[in-house]
């Protein structure tokens, strides 16, 4: 894995606190139903904590902004993600058969994509990419770089 930034780190920790959401929801134990504040800033310290102790990630801080924003906006819009996402996808998939990381990176991703177009194209394919290589093998991250690669194609010109 290649983290150097906050920003990078704070992309990483949305997509654990979104496989969680997801996790709890298919082992049906407890599920959040709406996220406020609270919650979220008990998660964000949750996976502060665990990431500030990770050697890797010594000089590294979430930023907490970056992390919400991301966290609040696949939450509240996740429906909505999904069936934008599976547009993107071969016939032969669809975003329930798809790893829940996977899932969770791709919506991420695709955040950022529509709703800040500062951040140019290719930092967000090599940042999410970035983070599916440190949960899985070349296939998988080349179907994220793919995927990734269309969503670019339609929401913006590849920068």
């Amino acid at each position: 894995m290649n983290i150097t930034s906050n920003k990078s780190l704070s992309r990483l920790a949305a997509v654990q606190t979104l496989f969680q959401f997801d996790f709890n929801k298919k082992m049906k134990l407890e599920e959040l139903k709406s996220i406020n504040d609270m919650d979220i800033s008990e998660i964000y310290q949750t996976i502060e904590n665990i990431n500030s102790n990770t050697q890797e990630f010594k000089n590294l801080k979430i930023d907490k902004n970056w992390f919400l924003i991301l966290v609040n906006a696949v939450f509240s819009n996740k429906d909505i993600i999904d069936a934008s996402l599976s547009s993107f996808l071969e016939s032969n998939w669809s975003i329930e058969r798809m790893d829940p990381t996977i899932t969770n990176i791709l919506r991420c991703a695709y955040i950022e994509f529509k709703n800040y177009s500062n951040v140019p194209s290719k930092v967000v394919i090599n940042e999410y990419t970035n983070i599916a290589s440190s949960f899985f093998n070349e296939p998988e991250v080349n179907f994220v770089n793919g995927v990734l690669d269309k969503v670019s194609h339609k929401y913006r010109n590849k920068k």
